[in-house]
């Protein structure tokens, strides 16, 4: 009776030992933008000494991807030719695989790890982010809002023509008009690039049409105020800092563009409320 409750206890205590334990990571998200695609799984209990006490095997479903021999110190991929290991970091614990991000496919990969008795395995589930920098409320305003602005400015442009009776070939509405023109087509080829389909180098050219055209209104408040200067200096001066300020917001960084969009279509707007209200002297002589 006794020897047998010994070997149970015995045989207990060897699968406790038997079993490695990971980090629980269960997925991870990659982006459309990323050249390389990082598979996490690390050991938590590895005891190796040395690396030729390790062996370690790559699935994707059921095709093996990477067989690392640590006796022999050697990687054999198959599936996926670009999968690779942190083999100085295996001893740490380090077991995750690498990809290429045009061989990597969504899906669940299995890292099996063996260390002499024990072994063990982890499943981790990949999958891709929509590739978009923004969210659906950012992207909404960052498309508007440069419209919005084009709409404005030839709104101004509208009352310098009509109010003013301003003839068409002088120097200032060329100045305006040709500024106006080259404003819009840059917006309406940045909206063609950047609003159909996920990440991609047309949709980072797209958002960089986007919003370099916004130094643009900065330069042309001078141009819209100069024929009244002396009456609207006060309005020309807050009206180019303030869209100053957008620009610096729109091409510091991400987060900041839609707020920077959104300050210089407002400035836009509170321009065309004083040309047309506020100050019925701006024209041209």
């Amino acid at each position: 009776m006794w020897p047998l409750v010994a070997v149970l206890l015995l045989g207990s205590f060897h699968c406790g030992l038997a079993q490695l334990t990971f980090k629980n990571i269960n997925s991870v998200k990659a982006s459309n933008c990323s050249r390389v695609v990082l598979i996490p799984c690390y050991v938590s209990n590895i005891e190796a000494q040395d690396i030729n006490e390790l062996f370690l095997k790559w699935k994707f479903g059921q095709d093996i991807i990477l067989v690392f021999d640590g006796h022999a110190n050697k990687s054999t991929t198959y599936t996926f030719p670009s999968a690779q290991i942190f083999t100085s970091e295996f001893l740490k614990g380090n077991a995750s695989l690498t990809l290429a991000k045009n061989e990597a496919k969504a899906g669940n990969y299995t890292c099996e790890v063996t260390e002499l008795s024990r072994e063990g395995k982890h499943t981790v589930e990949l999958k891709y982010s929509d590739g978009s920098w923004f969210t659906l409320s950012e992207n909404i305003p960052i498309i508007i809002f440069p419209f919005l602005t084009v709409l404005l400015f030839w709104a101004q442009f509208g009352i310098l023509m009509q109010k003013y009776k301003s003839s068409p070939v002088n120097k200032k509405i060329l100045i305006l008009s040709t500024s106006g023109l080259l404003f819009t087509i840059v917006v309406t080829v940045g909206a063609a690039l950047y609003i159909p389909g996920n990440y991609s180098k047309r949709k980072g050219y797209g958002l960089i049409f986007f919003i370099s055209p916004s130094v643009i209104p900065v330069f042309l408040q001078y141009h819209k105020f100069k024929p009244a200067i002396g009456r609207t200096l006060q309005a020309v001066i807050m009206f180019t800092i303030a869209q100053g300020l957008g620009v610096v917001l729109t091409l510091a960084g991400l987060y900041l563009t839609a707020s920077g969009l959104a300050i210089i279509t407002l400035v836009e707007l509170f321009g065309l409320i004083y040309m047309k209200w506020l100050d019925p002297m701006i024209g041209f002589p």
